[in-house]
């Protein structure tokens, strides 16, 4: 609380306190900001005001920026959409009968609306990069702990990461050497300097010419829109044409997906089963569910999806030896409705594709659990004028060249001047 009023009033004074002295960010409402609410999207948190930044947030301050607000969520992060029983329905401004995705769909709202450059959110499972790409904008999420994470309570088995969005790559990549660099909070984080990630940017082209390049248009799944496809294949050319060599690979993956359930809902059955008859009816129905089917699993169910999880590091690692980067759509299609449900089966070209996390974000999920850095881009616009994402995706610690490789693209095919009307 002290270091957040003594970063406040030097903002006050007009202090120069570095790389993002002035500007205006905000913050996903389940990210600690000292003094002022953090509701996590709920009834049970409405009134809670921490005492203390999370370590990012206090690097934000501590760095100059502005907090100007916190942004919607749905209730404790916990599903595609974003919408809560504490602040109603957030709405993609492309298109307000949409989503915008979730969980971090208010922060992405906020940059793509033009509330302000940057935001900083959370990829557990598709938050971060899922929004970024219904929006149009830049979602990043780093390699597992770069940005330390000081709020989780099992720091050794987190797959939860912090995840900034941006309108350009070279805005995320200077708020990522903001709040980079070790903290004695994350053991992931442990023996990490900061990323230097704009240095990196300066002459983005330089060796993407010699890259490898995998792209893979089904990552577990089986269904893929065809704009999105359309979309997704014409920026391949762009990697073409810089010298790269790309790669179709289709041989089948496993979905992330069950593993996740059982890993995240545990969690949440840790946070809230022992009181959910207390509480039940003032949680999201979806969340209530969620709760009660991580209470109902056993612990050697919890351990064999603690074992996939090295399972699935270890074959994405093995992609790694014989390319430099994975390229895959960042979402199986364009956004749902807005009042769509979280429980919800989705279609793909007009047919059943089942259920909508292992259907539409497997790509997503997969590299919360490996822990592999991934970035969406934009790359294009359904012919109804949906923005579709790109995923590039890196080696651990490589997040550097994953962002090089996105700034190369941006400086190829731009997206900074199209902004919903």
């Amino acid at each position: 609380m002290q270091a957040a009023r003594a970063a406040d009033a030097a903002v006050e004074r007009g202090d120069a306190l570095g790389a993002l002295h002035g500007v205006p960010v905000s913050i996903k409402d389940i990210i600690n900001t000292a003094g002022m609410r953090t509701t996590w999207g709920s009834r049970l948190m409405a009134d809670n005001v921490p005492d203390a930044d999370a370590v990012a947030v206090e690097r934000l301050r501590c760095a100059g920026a502005v907090i100007v607000g916190k942004t919607t969520t749905p209730e404790f992060a916990h599903k595609l959409l974003t919408d809560s029983p504490l602040f109603g329905t957030t709405r993609n401004p492309w298109n307000t009968a949409l989503t915008p995705g979730g969980s971090s769909g208010g922060s992405a709202v906020a940059v793509a609306a033009g509330m302000g450059p940057i935001s900083l959110a959370t990829d557990a499972g598709a938050s971060t990069r899922l929004p970024a790409a219904l929006t149009g904008i830049v979602g990043l999420k780093p390699t597992l702990g770069v940005i330390p994470h000081s709020q989780v309570p099992d720091a050794f088995n987190n797959f939860i990461h912090l995840g900034l969005m941006a309108r350009t790559v070279a805005d995320a990549a200077l708020m990522l050497d903001v709040v980079s660099g070790a903290h004695r909070a994350d053991p992931h984080s442990m023996g990490r300097g900061p990323a230097n990630a704009l240095a990196a940017l300066q002459g983005p082209t330089e060796g993407i010419n010699l890259l490898k390049i995998a792209w893979r248009p089904l990552v577990g799944n089986r269904m893929l829109d065809t704009e999105v496809r359309r979309c997704c294949e014409a920026a391949l050319v762009a990697f073409r044409e810089f010298g790269c060599t790309v790669e179709q690979r289709d041989e089948p993956v496993a979905n992330a997906g069950p593993a996740w359930r059982v890993l995240q809902q545990s969690n949440w059955a840790a946070r809230f089963h022992g009181r959910l008859e207390d509480v039940a009816a003032q949680l999201d129905t979806s969340f209530v569910e969620g709760i009660r089917a991580g209470g109902a699993y056993s612990g050697h169910e919890l351990l064999q999806a603690t074992y996939k999880r090295t399972q699935y590091f270890r074959a994405v690692q093995d992609w790694f030896e014989a390319y430099d980067l994975v390229l895959t759509p960042t979402c199986s299609r364009p956004p749902l409705p807005a009042e769509a449900g979280a429980l919800d089966r989705i279609t793909i070209n007009g047919e059943d594709a089942g259920d909508m996390r292992e259907s539409w974000v497997p790509y997503l999920n997969l590299f919360d659990l490996t822990g592999h850095p991934a970035v969406s881009v934009p790359c294009g616009f359904t012919s109804s004028g949906l923005p579709v994402g790109l995923q590039i995706v890196g080696r651990w610690h490589e997040d550097a060249l994953v962002l090089r490789a996105a700034a190369a693209f941006e400086a190829a095919r731009p997206w900074a001047h199209h902004t919903p009307r």
